[in-house]
């Protein structure tokens, strides 16, 4: 998982979505702000959304946080800010994938695709 302090090598040329499980660095739906979260579904998937489905469009993703209400509280935060607040994420939003952390030093290496 990627911590706060966490220091991150980005590849921009992503122009797609990358497979489930990859960590991404986007611009947030609601302000742009920019923000790292980990694809949980990709184009065409369906996933549970307000007592229903939604079936993402060919450039959507549905982006969720690794983090838990559990640790974002204790960190002083309210619920986890991911696509359960601000729905799929259009691919215009990707800056890129995250795959690699170089500080510090204690937590250098390759960030691992889950699923």
């Amino acid at each position: 998982a990627v911590a706060a302090g966490d220091w991150l090598l980005v590849d921009p040329t992503a122009v797609r979505w990358p497979r489930r499980g990859s960590v991404v660095v986007f611009r947030e739906p609601d302000g742009g702000t920019l923000a790292v979260k980990r694809v949980a579904a990709g184009p065409g998937d369906r996933v549970a959304f307000a007592q229903g489905y939604l079936e993402l469009a060919e450039d959507e993703a549905w982006l969720l946080s690794d983090a838990t209400a559990e640790t974002t509280r204790a960190a002083g935060f309210g619920e986890p800010v991911d696509s359960r607040q601000y729905g799929p994420v259009p691919v215009e939003l990707l800056v890129g994938r995250a795959w690699f952390r170089y500080s510090p030093l204690d937590r250098i290496g390759r960030i691992a695709r889950l699923g």
